[in-house]
């Protein structure tokens, strides 16, 4: 009986399409050029360290992120299937995200899910099983996949390939929220126009999360926006402070996220504010922090 052998990948690979040349120089190396990038962008790892994101740094157990490029901001595609109402507000342009090099390298990426997209799988999992393999069995590592996408991983087989690793991330799309795997938690995402399946969410006992802005008479923007206060309670559910750190799977169960809306022009926070996407905090009511 004749057994199958595997074909190996004949490399370099060239893929051109919407605009955008990839050359798959290797299987942990690839160069993405045209479309919106101004020049070639080289990319030999998919993950970033969580110690590098502010988001993350905070969490107390080892973590990583990938972060691509949200929405349909590539020119083609869409990674962020719900994020209509909230795209303006994306954290994704706020801070760092503006700058080229940044904006590049998750241009690049995103290119690459949907381009190359066995390439860009066959190195995710090689990433992931090294990133477990750095630290011992009984070490919690953590990973969030959806830094500024929303992409359905568990359909890929990514969750189900890393028991070892505990997945965790945000989303817009209701019928993947809570222990979507047992080792992948998903939080749901009000964005103004989805309180129904947010409430409804929050009464089965998952957490979903809301972003909150304080009126002044000048508005808050940059670093002076952390320290906006937090609601206590939003619709009659308690609310814990999601700043004080990115780990979401140890979250109590039925709580609110309160997240504090953080822009990096006026622009941006209006844009927010009138969309709905952010939540004003009555003073009147009591306040968490």
């Amino acid at each position: 009986m004749k057994t199958k052998t595997k074909t190996k990948t004949a490399f370099p690979v060239v893929i051109e399409k919407n605009g955008y040349t990839v050359v798959l120089h290797s299987p942990s190396k690839a160069t993405v050029s045209g479309g919106r990038l101004p020049e070639a962008v080289n990319v030999s790892h998919l993950l970033g360290e969580g110690d590098a994101n502010p988001k993350t740094k905070k969490n107390k157990v080892p973590t990583m992120g990938l972060s691509l490029f949200p929405y349909n901001g590539i020119g083609f595609g869409n990674v962020c299937a719900f994020a209509k109402n909230c795209v303006v507000s994306c954290l994704a342009h706020q801070g760092q995200g503006p700058v080229p090099s940044v904006m590049g390298a998750r241009v690049a990426k995103t290119v690459l899910w949907y381009l190359a997209r066995g390439w860009f799988l066959r190195r995710l999992n090689h990433e992931l099983a090294t990133f477990r393999g750095k630290y011992g069995r009984r070490r919690t590592v953590g990973v969030r996949l959806n830094m500024f996408s929303d992409i359905p991983w568990e359909d890929y087989g990514v969750i189900d390939n890393h028991p070892g690793i505990t997945f965790y991330d945000y989303t817009k799309n209701p019928r993947r929220v809570g222990d979507v795997r047992p080792n992948y938690w998903v939080t749901f995402s009000y964005d103004g126009t989805n309180k129904a399946e947010a409430i409804r969410h929050l009464r089965e006992g998952k957490n979903v999360s809301v972003v909150f802005y304080l009126e002044t008479d000048e508005a808050v923007c940059g670093k002076a926006a952390h320290r906006q206060p937090l609601p206590a309670t939003w619709n009659g559910f308690e609310v814990i402070d999601g700043g004080a750190t990115d780990w979401r799977p140890s979250d109590p169960w039925g709580v609110v996220i309160g997240l504090r809306l953080l822009a990096r022009t006026y622009e941006s926070r209006e844009a927010g504010i009138s969309s709905g996407f952010a939540q004003k905090i009555d003073t009147r009511l009591p306040i968490l922090s």
